[in-house]
């Protein structure tokens, strides 16, 4: 008798979809490969073995995500995660696994120096396209929360930004 609960059809397309997805948000939230790998895999196992219905694939990748985000937060919170990552195998990871442009890079390495509260909703809002009110649904917040997350959050990045380059830069707004 089989532990999961969906099909093997069901399985191979949601794990082919959202993969990169949630191996992107782990790694950035963890700056490690192996661990956001760990996430990524157990994040999929729950869904195998759980029996929620989805009512559509919105609900499905949001439930991922949160699953995806709250092993992150487990991980930080069990101080399992001590070890400083180079720029260059974060560099050399992001171009290797997820094909992602270098000129992307320095953007995506910015937001992995913030902590998780504002990394999380960063990624969200601009990389995932969710509008506040998902964001504070996903992540349990108010609606005031996630926007002035994101308001500390691009403050930081500006700061890093002229301190990095020694030019202005725009934050966009909400």
């Amino acid at each position: 008798m089989s532990i999961f609960l969906r099909s093997d059809e069901d399985i191979e397309n949601t794990i082919r979809r959202y993969t990169n997805l949630l191996y992107r948000t782990s790694f950035f939230m963890l700056k490690n490969k192996a661990d956001a790998d760990d996430v990524v895999q157990d994040t999929f196992y729950r869904y195998m073995t759980t029996n929620i219905s989805f009512n559509e694939e919105e609900h499905k990748k949001a439930w991922l995500l949160k699953v995806a985000q709250n092993r992150c937060r487990d991980f930080l919170r069990s101080h399992k995660i001590r070890a400083y990552v180079p720029y260059e195998q974060v560099e050399q990871s992001l171009v290797y696994k997820e094909g992602i442009e270098k000129k992307d890079i320095d953007e995506l390495i910015k937001i992995a120096n913030l902590n998780y509260k504002y990394k999380s909703v960063i990624m969200l809002y601009y990389y995932e396209d969710y509008s506040i009110d998902e964001i504070a649904n996903i992540l349990e917040i108010s609606a005031n929360a996630v926007k002035k997350r994101l308001q500390r959050a691009r403050d930081k990045v500006k700061v890093a930004y002229e301190k990095k380059y020694g030019e202005d830069v725009k934050i966009y707004e909400i």
